[in-house]
């Protein structure tokens, strides 16, 4: 599988790390601790999202609703209610052009998971997911917040 990637991607997947830390910790507790990402769960959570972002643009949206949390399946109890949900409302995802990953860090036992995605008109968006380790040891996503992309401020 390869992925088309745009030398701005990469460029800016480190110029959004500000952005996605003020976006971390404006969503913690104030007590909360960051915590450095290991390579296990890295691979764990970034494998989770990019099957997500593919089986969505295949058209597989019952493989996209597995990797739900039960939060989000609480919400969403159908795979239809679920798709229609993603593909108003986060239509990068549902049709991804392209993706990077970027920084990630853990806040109250949830992995934030920064992604860089551009969508097939070539409009950027940052994407920041949040995921949770399930008691059988899988990571779902219990969550994403997505905006525009606008690169670093200075």
């Amino acid at each position: 599988m390869t992925f088309k990637i745009h030398k701005t991607n990469v460029i800016t997947a480190i110029i959004g790390l500000a952005m996605f830390v003020i976006a971390a910790l404006l969503t913690s507790q104030a007590h909360a601790q960051e915590v450095n990402v290991g390579p296990s769960e890295t691979a764990g959570t970034q494998s989770v999202v990019r099957d997500q972002l593919n089986a969505f643009k295949a058209g597989d949206t019952l493989r996209a609703y597995s990797h739900a949390a039960p939060n989000v399946k609480k919400i969403f109890p159908s795979v239809d209610r679920f798709s229609s949900m993603v593909k108003q409302g986060y239509g990068a995802i549902w049709q991804s052009d392209s993706f990077v990953f970027g920084r990630n860090t853990i806040v109250n036992n949830e992995i934030y998971q920064e992604v860089i995605i551009t969508d097939p008109s070539g409009k950027q968006w940052q994407a920041v997911y949040t995921l949770k380790q399930q008691e059988d040891g899988s990571w779902k996503i219990t969550g994403v917040k997505m905006d525009p992309y606008r690169g670093a401020t200075t």
